[in-house]
């Protein structure tokens, strides 16, 4: 949130610089003429001059964004308190996780596909996204730039905003995933932290983690967006690959490499490798 000034708060400080400011110009000009009425006009005159340029000075700069760091709120979670009192989720639902498994003929997993803008983890997400459909099964794509454009969108991208980013994202899977459907998230997620945070949220035993492997100077020649060049010219700070670290999957359950292989590869190797994990297999609870 950035925070400015409001008019009249310009005006009042304006007025209170410029009065300490007139009685020293009084003074100078009283010690150089030896007239007090003389030194009185010069400073009257004065203050009724510069108050006004101050003023203008003031809001002109409050267009200009050259300079300015725009800082984010900080994310106050409240995990305890009285509120909390009045909060009473439900985890037995008339409607159980097998029977919606049943229901749809396959298991809910999350595919958690992690790598550097630019990587293909859109792009093979909605080609497997695709091609579970044309083999009857319900699958749904949770890309983080349609994230950030709505749920998320008042984050930034510190590691504090990541990490909460990610938190939203995962218990949003969660929900998915417990509803039986084939999950797709494509997120940058640059350290190994987060993405065990996540996987924390959503269960171990739903979660998959995918990393789409391609180097730097490769994503960067692909740079659809513009972002790399964007931030190598510092228009886009904390960028990940650039001015903030990503820790690469040590033992990821798959690795895809995008360098040295096309999309519908990519997405037949991922579709090959998922496809034991959701095979209709219902638990025989909820």
């Amino acid at each position: 949130m950035t925070i400015k000034d409001t008019r009249t708060r310009s005006v009042v400080k304006g007025f209170s610089w410029r009065f300490v400011g007139t009685m020293d110009t009084t003074l100078i000009s009283y010690l150089v003429t030896g007239n007090p009425l003389k030194a009185l006009s010069i400073g009257g005159i004065e203050v009724f001059s510069k108050v006004f340029l101050y003023y203008f000075h003031e809001r002109l700069w409050l267009r200009i964004k050259w300079g300015r760091a725009v800082e984010h709120s900080p994310i106050v979670h409240h995990n305890n308190g009285v509120a909390q009192e009045h909060i009473h989720p439900v985890y037995d639902r008339l409607v159980s996780r097998a029977e919606r498994e049943q229901f749809l003929q396959q298991t809910g997993k999350v595919l958690w596909l992690t790598g550097l803008s630019g990587s293909g983890k859109t792009t093979i997400a909605q080609g497997l996204e695709r091609k579970l459909l044309e083999n009857n099964y319900f699958a749904q794509v949770l890309d983080g730039d349609n994230i950030r454009h709505g749920i998320n969108s008042n984050l930034g991208f510190s590691l504090e905003d990541r990490q909460e980013n990610i938190r939203r994202i995962a218990e949003v899977a969660k929900l998915y995933v417990n509803s039986g459907i084939v999950t797709i998230c494509t997120f940058i997620s640059p350290t190994r932290e987060i993405r065990a945070f996540a996987k924390n949220i959503i269960g171990e035993a739903d979660f998959l983690e995918v990393f789409v492997n391609a180097p730097l100077e490769v994503c960067e020649t692909r740079d659809v967006k513009g972002l790399y060049k964007k931030a190598r010219a510092g228009e886009i700070k904390e960028f990940t690959g650039i001015d903030s670290p990503y820790e690469a999957p040590l033992s990821p359950d798959l690795e895809i490499n995008t360098a040295n292989m096309g999309i519908e590869a990519a997405v037949e190797q991922l579709y090959g490798y998922l496809k034991p994990h959701i095979l209709a297999n219902p638990r025989s609870g909820g």
